[in-house]
């Protein structure tokens, strides 16, 4: 009895120790100073400032208003296991993300951040729990966008221009990084925010050991995928990655040519995922990529595929290895017989009540009309001119030097600018499935 007081009393002591020991930091852009203690009555004004002071466990409490880091140059680094909370009211008395928003748009400078992500996270092998939660990610303020090429009618703006190449009007290229960035560990969740016109993937990560989870975000016109988490740990030691009840929608190619990437969420090795209960729509390429192996084929990583829709993506809903490069897999025509073939790379553990296009009904109302129609038609084309008589390849004949040849490429849409508003209108679009409407509090 009296060693199971004592063990008692120790665990009580160790829990009122470690609560006490966790503390909290404001953040109000409006209100607050660098210079000051970080309270609730005496904010700090800039987001890193309390990633800076805080400790591993904190809790960080962020106001509305637009957070960019040192100097604005658009990057917040987090090296921290900390819980930071977007959307909350000047006076910190309520929340409420869509009303009180605390947005991460980087404005555009010729000293923004081009090296790494917007959120910058470098964690190492840390076993905490992070969470970033309720805030709003929008890259286009520092992305290019042509003035009128590939821009279609009722678009905001031309397409895409892909770092070297530059509007006139900008101080230098895109910033060609994605929006969180790094090397995660522990219990990483991403929740309830808005990742909009990534130029470089909305999240990509390499997590070292532990869970990563990213659960009612909404994703709209991002290049290369949505999400892609890849464990770094190593094969034998496979991290978690959930994707839970996400609205993703309008994820573009690599390049304009359209000719690879622009996956919803791409499967990685050294991890095992959960899939269940997104919107994976609108992918140039498909809506999960599992092309990736494990250099050691025998082994797979597992895939829990449950009750997400799958509608308009190019061409396929999941892409897989074999046939040739890949294999294009349709939820109507393959499906069914996903758990009793032999993939290379995947064992599927669930594969239940997956939906198609009917299912999307709902999002007509919200999605952007002039976009999706801009999305659903956009082509490209090259062409070559090759002349040999031309006074060029004549001379270049007789040095016996290289003919040469006009090569014209032409593109109806390339990741032009998806408006933020119309983003964000899409949490709740669904009942059920992709990213639901948060509850204030």
């Amino acid at each position: 009895m009296r060693r199971l007081a004592s063990t008692l009393l120790f665990i009580f002591v160790a829990f009122s120790f470690a609560s006490a020991s966790a503390a909290e930091y404001y953040v109000s852009k409006d209100t607050g100073k660098n210079k000051n203690d970080g309270s609730k009555a005496s904010p700090f004004k800039n987001l890193q400032k309390a990633i800076d002071v805080a400790q591993d466990g904190d809790t960080i409490y962020v106001a509305a208003g637009n957070y960019c880091g040192m100097m604005d140059r658009g990057i917040i680094t987090l090296d921290k296991t900390l819980t930071i909370l977007g959307g909350y009211s000047p006076d910190f008395s309520t929340r409420d993300i869509l009303t009180h928003r605390s947005t991460i748009i980087p404005v555009s400078k010729a000293d923004v951040n081009r090296d790494k992500g917007v959120i910058f996270v470098d964690q190492g092998e840390k076993k905490g729990k992070t969470v970033i939660d309720g805030f709003i990610f929008d890259h286009a303020d520092t992305n290019n966008y042509h003035a009128t090429e590939a821009k279609p009618a009722g678009v905001e703006t031309g397409l895409l221009m892909i770092p070297p190449t530059k509007a006139s009007d900008k101080p230098a290229p895109s910033a060609n990084i994605a929006l969180i960035n790094g090397n995660s560990s522990g219990e990483f969740i991403v929740s309830n925010n808005v990742f909009n016109n990534a130029c470089h993937y909305g999240i990509w990560l390499g997590h070292k050991t532990g869970t990563f989870t990213a659960k009612n975000n909404v994703f709209t016109a991002n290049r290369m995928a949505a999400i892609e988490v890849r464990g770094t740990g190593g094969s034998s030691k496979p991290v978690k990655v959930e994707i839970l009840n996400n609205t993703i929608l309008f994820t573009w190619s690599r390049l304009r040519d359209m000719g690879d990437m622009g996956y919803a969420v791409r499967g990685m090795t050294a991890a095992n995922y959960v899939v269940k209960g997104n919107i994976l729509g609108l992918s140039v390429f498909s809506g999960l990529d599992l092309t990736r192996v494990d250099s050691n084929v025998k082994l797979k990583k597992d895939v829990a595929l449950d009750g997400n829709i799958f509608f308009l993506n190019k061409q396929a809903d999941i892409t897989a290895p074999g046939s040739g490069k890949f294999m294009r897999l349709w939820l109507e025509e393959h499906f069914e017989d996903l758990e009793d073939l032999d993939l290379p790379g995947t064992n599927f553990t669930s594969l239940e009540g997956n939906v198609g296009a009917a299912a999307a009904e709902s999002l007509k109302a919200v999605i952007n009309k002039a976009y999706l129609e801009g999305f659903l038609s956009a082509s490209y084309k090259s062409t070559t001119d090759y002349n040999p008589d031309s006074p060029a390849n004549t001379f270049r004949r007789a040095m016996g030097m290289n003919q040469v040849e006009k090569v014209t490429s032409t593109v109806t849409m390339f990741a032009n600018r998806y408006p933020l508003e119309d983003a964000i209108k899409l949490f709740g679009a669904a009942k059920g499935y992709g990213a639901q409407k948060p509850t204030a509090k």
